[in-house]
């Protein structure tokens, strides 16, 4: 996990709070977490017994963008944060992302890609 991800931790969960209008839980463990049994990651390193390091930093995510201070990189916490749920609605009606779906054409397009004879269209074949 160490490494991995962390560039992107302070970020993610924010992204999706705006996406999505609601709030995210950003949870992440602290520590090191180590297996029995030998695996790769497909990283091209040997057979290891651990993912790395668990760089914690928890936080919450608002659908406005702005977050609560992370927990501690290195020790288990709590958090308790106290949510404004009307700011879910006040953000959805602001920015209008949900708006502009076409939710009907998205219900006709997964109908037929999950279809048994579904063959997508080819723009050109190498």
């Amino acid at each position: 996990a160490d490494g991995l991800s962390e560039p992107l931790w302070a970020i993610e969960a924010r992204n999706a709070a705006i996406a999505n209008g609601f709030y995210i839980g950003a949870i992440n463990r602290t520590g090191t977490e180590v297996f029995p049994n030998a695996f790769t990651s497909g990283d091209g390193r040997a057979p290891h017994h651990d993912f790395g390091h668990f760089y914690g930093s928890s936080y919450v995510a608002a659908p406005d963008g702005s977050r609560t201070p992370g927990l501690s990189r290195y020790r288990d916490g709590l958090m308790v944060a106290q949510l404004d749920l009307n700011l879910c609605r006040q953000v959805k009606d602001s920015w209008g992302f949900t708006q502009t779906g076409r939710h009907d054409m998205y219900e006709q397009f997964l109908h037929r890609y999950n279809q048994p004879n579904f063959e997508p269209q080819v723009i050109a074949r190498k």
